[in-house]
């Protein structure tokens, strides 16, 4: 039988085409594969807290009384400097990185360039959240029932009441959100002066708060779920996640939840509410970070830090 060129054609041309495809589908699996990549870097004891400072990753370890730096590109570690007891949150203010001790019941201030010590300044009982709002610098203080607002150059401070055990913050532009873990409720303040503008209830033992610029987003560690919040305090929805949500951040365009229990995180679309991808990464993580490509991970219960490509 003879086959004509036309038709050794047309299937040669169907062959190649199917060929491009699966290629095309090859790589684009790959992509994702690579995209969702974890790499994690050995730290101290116990990290609990890490933030970003615009070149580098800084991490508090909590059972070491130190913190590190850490090269955004490869993980190096750029410097440990010893600080207080049990440091348990950072904040950066543009220029300095400020470490909250919970047993010495202060902060510290460190010069982001090298680590050098620039100031301790005395707070309230067991310092265990830090916020920076642009101008001053917000401790919670955890056995107080109180927050101290610092001003930045001097550490000049006045102290709000709020709720008891306060252990987690959030800033909305204009108001300060305080999370009280042992009371089950929120407490907004007037960044200017510290004046509350209402108390909400929220999940049981709330962990962690954090502002999309338009709503509030808490987590309840022992129902597996995240609450998001209208701007006045009402409870708009809630989001099912894995177990054990601690923190949660608004970081590239995400939600970010980290699931203490589950060693994961969960990313939250946040004008739908939807959980879009939900990643491992070490045991027991705790606190994030974003360095504008890539989530950093503290991971309690493994010593390391995870970074993560979003």
């Amino acid at each position: 039988m003879k086959i004509s060129t036309r038709y050794v054609a047309s299937v040669l041309i169907l062959f190649l085409t199917f060929a491009v495809s699966h290629a095309q589908q090859t790589d684009t699996k790959k992509s994702q594969i690579a995209q969702t990549e974890k790499i994690d870097f050995a730290v101290g004891r116990n990290p609990e807290a890490i933030i970003f400072d615009g070149t580098n990753i800084w991490v508090a370890n909590g059972m070491a009384d130190s913190v590190m730096k850490l090269g955004v590109t490869d993980g190096a570690n750029l410097g440990t400097f010893t600080v207080g007891s049990r440091p348990s949150a950072l904040a950066y203010d543009g220029q300095n990185i400020w470490v909250a001790n919970r047993f010495s019941h202060n902060v510290m201030k460190l010069r982001a360039s090298d680590g050098a010590l620039l100031d301790t300044i005395k707070v309230g009982k067991s310092p265990e959240a830090l916020l920076f709002d642009g101008t001053s610098i917000w401790v919670a203080n955890g056995e107080d029932g109180t927050v101290t607002k610092l001003r930045p150059n001097d550490g000049a401070n006045c102290t709000f009441i709020v709720g008891q055990r306060p252990i987690a913050m959030a800033f909305d532009g204009s108001s300060v959100w305080v999370l009280n873990n042992n009371s089950g409720n929120v407490t907004k303040l007037r960044v200017d002066d510290g004046t509350n503008l209402g108390t909400f209830s929220v999940g049981r033992s709330p962990t962690g708060i954090a502002s999309d610029g338009s709503n509030i987003w808490v987590t309840n560690f022992y129902s597996k779920s995240v609450i998001r919040l209208n701007n006045d305090g009402s409870v708009r929805d809630r989001i099912s996640v894995e177990d054990g949500p601690s923190s949660v951040s608004f970081l590239g365009g995400h939600i970010v939840v980290t699931n203490y229990g589950g060693g994961s995180v969960s990313l939250i679309e946040p004008q739908h509410a939807n959980v879009v991808r939900t990643l491992a990464v070490g045991k027991s993580p705790g606190a994030v970070a974003f360095d504008g490509a890539n989530i950093w991970v503290a991971n309690s219960g493994s010593n390391t830090v995870s970074r993560v490509a979003l």
